[in-house]
Formats: C-alpha cells, sequence, structure tokens
C-alpha cells in the first residue's frame, strides 16, 4: 500500500504529526519498534503498582504559544482529557535554605516569596524575574491579537533586549550575575534542574528562562489517568481518519531514488518477520536523528548528518516509582513535587558530582531527588490501595552500559534502596509503607526509547557559540520529504515534542503533503 507519509516512532512528537497529517487528508502509517505506543508517555503496570513512566507535570495547553493548543483544537481531543492543576509549583528542602521553601505559581507570587525568603537580594529577584518573564513574551508575541500587539509593541524593544543580552549566557552565568554566591537562592529557583540538564555551566539561559518560565507563568497541569490518555487519543486520532498503526514493526531502512528523493520506508512486519515495503515521499522522523541516519543509504548519510554533528545529546534518567499502603501525607509529605538537595552539596554547580554518584554502588551520598507525590491531586494512578510516588535524578548510560546482567541488577536494587532509605530519613515510616517498587535507570531508557545515550530530551541545551542566526529548531533535512518530529526538533520535555510534530506536520503540508492545506 502507497502512504502519503510514515511515521517512524510512536512518541508524542511523531503521534503528533501523524495525527495532523492524518486529520488533514493524508494516508498515514506509524511505525513502532515496541509492544506499546507513546514512547516515554506511557503509564503500565508493574503488578498492582501503576507506573507514569515520564509526565509530572505541563504547561496548560490554553498559554499563548504553547503548541499543545494547536493540536487539540485541531483534532478536537481536549474535552476527552482532563487536566488537573498542579497546586504549587515545587518545594525545595536543603540545609542551606532552612526551613522548606515553596515555589507557587505566577511571576508576581514567586517574587513574593522569594522576597520574604531572601529580602536582601530584593531588586536581583526582581531583575531575574523580568528578563525571564520579558523572554516569555517574546516566543509568545506571534500567538497574540493584533489588539494585544499594538497594546505591548512599546515593550517589544525591552523584551527583546531582555532576550538578546544574554544569548550566549548560561543559567550559570546569569546566576551568578544577579546572585552572587548566593547558593540557597539559586536552589529555590531551580532546584528541579535535572528536568532540563545536570549542569548548570552547560545548560543554555534561553532554554531555562523558556521552559522553567513557562512554568512560573502558566503554572502545570497532570494528565488525570497518566500521560497514556495522550498517547491513546493521538493514535485514536490517526486510526479514525483511516491511518495504520503497527507496534513490533521495527523501521529497517528507507529507500531513495537516484537523484534522493524518498521513494519508501522498509519495516519489518510483526507476524511474519518479513521485510515489507511502504512506498511513501514523506517520513516524520520521531527516532532519534542517530537511528534515522542508519536507516538511510550510506551515500546520503553524510549529508544529512552535517547538520547534526557535534551536538550532544541531554542528559538520562534514573526513575523510581513506589507504591505506598497509605497517602504520603499521612507521613508529613507537603507538596505534589518536592526537591531533595542532599547536605553534602555547598553549591549549585555541585549538581553534576551527585549525578556521578550513579556510576558506582550507593556510598552514603545521594544526588539531587526530584519527589512526586500523585495522590497530592486527583491523578487518578492509585489502585489496589497503593499510592504511587515517583523519584527521579539525573542519569548516564556510561554509569550502566559495560555491567553483566547481574552487576547490572544488583547495582539497581542497591540504589533503589537507597532511594528508599533517602526518602525516610526525609518522612520517617515512609519506607515500611512502601509496598511495591520498581527503577528504571540511564540503561532502560536507552533500550526502550532507543536514543542515544539514553537521552530523555533530545539534543542537550547548551549555550550557542556564535549569535543564533535562526531559533534552535531542525525541522527539514538534507534529504527532501524527511521531517525531524520530536524532542530533538527544538526543545525536550512534553510539550517541546508535541511542538516539534506540530511544527513538523505544518511545514510538510506546505511542502506539498496530501491534504486540504496548512494547518
Amino acid at each position: 500500500m502507497d502512504y502519503d507519509a510514515v511515521v517512524i516512532g510512536s512518541g508524542l512528537g511523531g503521534l503528533t504529526a501523524g495525527a495532523l497529517a492524518s486529520h488533514a487528508g493524508a494516508r498515514v502509517l506509524v511505525l513502532e519498534r515496541n509492544a506499546a505506543l507513546g514512547g516515554a508517555a506511557t503509564t503500565y503496570h508493574r503488578g498492582p503498582l501503576t507506573v507514569e513512566a515520564s509526565l509530572h507535570e505541563t504547561t496548560p495547553p490554553d498559554a499563548p504559544g504553547d503548541p499543545k493548543r494547536a493540536l487539540f483544537d485541531t483534532l478536537g481531543i481536549g474535552d476527552s482529557l482532563e487536566l488537573v492543576p498542579i497546586p504549587t509549583f515545587q518545594e525545595v528542602r536543603w540545609r542551606g535554605l532552612g526551613t522548606p521553601f515553596q515555589l507557587p505559581h505566577g511571576f508576581d507570587r514567586i517574587e513574593a516569596a522569594l522576597t520574604a525568603r531572601f529580602p536582601d537580594d530584593r531588586q536581583a529577584i526582581a531583575a531575574v524575574l523580568d528578563q525571564v518573564r520579558r523572554t516569555q513574551r517574546i516566543a509568545e508575541f506571534a500567538d497574540h491579537s493584533l489588539w494585544w500587539k499594538l497594546r505591548h509593541a512599546g515593550e517589544l524593544p525591552h523584551d527583546l533586549w531582555a532576550g538578546l543580552k544574554d544569548i550566549r549566557a548560561s543559567l550559570s552565568e546569569v546566576f551568578a550575575r544577579h546572585f552572587g554566591d548566593n547558593e540557597a537562592l539559586k536552589f529555590a529557583l531551580c532546584g528541579n534542574l535535572a528536568y532540563y540538564a545536570d549542569d548548570p555551566d552547560t545548560l543554555w539561559w534561553m532554554a531555562f528562562a523558556m521552559a522553567q518560565g513557562g512554568y512560573m507563568k502558566a503554572g502545570g497541569f497532570y494528565i488525570k489517568g497518566g500521560s497514556q490518555r495522550l498517547t491513546d487519543r493521538l493514535v485514536g486520532a490517526i486510526r479514525d481518519a483511516g491511518g495504520t498503526v503497527l507496534t513490533r514493526s521495527p523501521a529497517t531502512g528507507i529507500d531513495l531514488d537516484s537523484q534522493g528523493a524518498m521513494t519508501a520506508v522498509r519495516y519489518r512486519e510483526a507476524q511474519t518477520g518479513a521485510e515489507v515495503r511502504a512506498p511513501t515521499r514523506t517520513v516524520f522522523a520521531n527516532a532519534a536523528p542517530h537511528v534515522i541516519k542508519a536507516l538511510l543509504p550510506a551515500p546520503a548519510r553524510p549529508a544529512f548528518w552535517e547538520r547534526f554533528a557535534g551536538r550532544a545529546v541531554s542528559i538520562s534518567l534514573c526513575s523510581a516509582t513506589l507504591g505506598l499502603d497509605r497517602p504520603p501525607a499521612d507521613l508529613g509529605v507537603t507538596s505534589y513535587s518536592t526537591i531533595l538537595v542532599p547536605d553534602w552539596m555547598d553549591r549549585f554547580s555541585d549538581f553534576r558530582q551527585g549525578t556521578a554518584l550513579l556510576g558506582a554502588d550507593p556510598a552514603g551520598r545521594m544526588p539531587v531527588l526530584c519527589v512526586v507525590d500523585y495522590s497530592q491531586i486527583d491523578s487518578g494512578l492509585a489502585e489496589d490501595g497503593l499510592h504511587p510516588v515517583n523519584v527521579v535524578c539525573a542519569d548516564r548510560l556510561a554509569h550502566w552500559q559495560d555491567l553483566g546482567d547481574a552487576a547490572y541488577h544488583r547495582r539497581r536494587g542497591a540504589w533503589l534502596a537507597a532511594i528508599i532509605e533517602r526518602l525516610d530519613t526525609e518522612w520517617p515510616g515512609f519506607a515500611g509503607a512502601v509496598k511495591a517498587s520498581t527503577l528504571s535507570t540511564a540503561r532502560t531508557m536507552h533500550a526502550h526509547l532507543n536514543t542515544p545515550e539514553g537521552a530523555v530530551y533530545g539534543f542537550a541545551m547548551e549555550p550557542p557559540h556564535s549569535l543564533p542566526r535562526h531559533a534552535p529548531r531542525t525541522l527539514d533535512t538534507a534529504v527532501p520529504g524527511l521531517w525531524i518530529a520530536s524532542a530533538y526538533t527544538g526543545f525536550g520535555g512534553f510539550t517541546g515534542a508535541i511542538g516539534g510534530g506540530v511544527a513538523a506536520a505544518r511545514a510538510a503540508l506546505r511542502a506539498g503533503l496530501s491534504g486540504p492545506g496548512p494547518l
């Protein structure tokens, strides 16, 4: 069968591109190598334990500039997804902060909370938040009404300067300029660094201002029932439009004609193991560019790879899910999201040293842990009397890849026990309430997501070496009709992956993909 578009990989970016192309009238085929669809956006069970694979929270789809709004409105799936608001952004616990600090949502409330805790840094706090606020406005400008643009036109030069003056700076550089050696203030504002990177010295300030700023401004939401609900809606949209979605069907090659244009995608058929050829002129690459490169004919690989060569990939994650026999609030957990900064850390820049700890057995020191108690909201995850808690920290594939199976499982078990012990130290009685548990490492992420180094956020968002000539987004490739539709398009996370899919679908339709016209 001929297809107007083939999607390689069923992560959120690929499903978004496939669903929008299907809605526009294209005949779409989605190929997924795993038995489950969704990539990181899945919710599954380990015995009685409900495991949310990745979602802690996402920005609201009605926020200006948020790509989820275009997706939900076009497909009409917004009403079938219940978004539960997160009451407080996060609570940070560290000896340098004294009592735990709760970071709220909303720039004004954040400024008030930080100023109350750090009154001597009032001006610095206001300056940083103003810069984040203005950076947000730049990204949202095109999405506002003409009346809004006219009313705010006078502020645009100031907004542009706020973005341009630190266009090549790292998070560390901006924090150091404003906050000096006030490490507590840095942790209070970005204790959740592992959601983006593990080293503030190499995290691009603009990436932080865009990603963290989105939550600071508009708040966070959880998809009731888990991220699988979103995956299922996108898959349903493709199938309802006549598209085909296949599992256990890995792509094995991309065929090009003598002019270098796409002719087909080959894949391994699940039932028979036979290689099947799916003729197409358009491919949405949800898989990492590193994987797509290997699928191309050898002569086409250098030109394809040129724009990706030398780009570092993001960190991976170590993720534990624990099922408790009582709500964690009964044990003293007070926030949906709690950041536990270990006492051995003295400076914000020590963050990466914590990641390195996973390269050996636990020995007393712990990395920064991000703890999410889904029972603090109506998440829809508590089943069989178990209340799930998710704990993540930054990880690297190098910590695990050279271990034999026995050594790997032993170290993984040791770290799971160490994480539970750390939570029991923070909230006495926690360990005794844990009745089920599981741990995924960077090695797990690498195997399931098929990403280089187990990367979970696409490319690392590092400061550019020179003034960027365009937005950090890669959609088209050297192969006509081959579009990047994933976190590797630009930014990571749910919103970034969806944004990549939306942008790829729009670009492909403008380039002539079958359908009534651009979205």
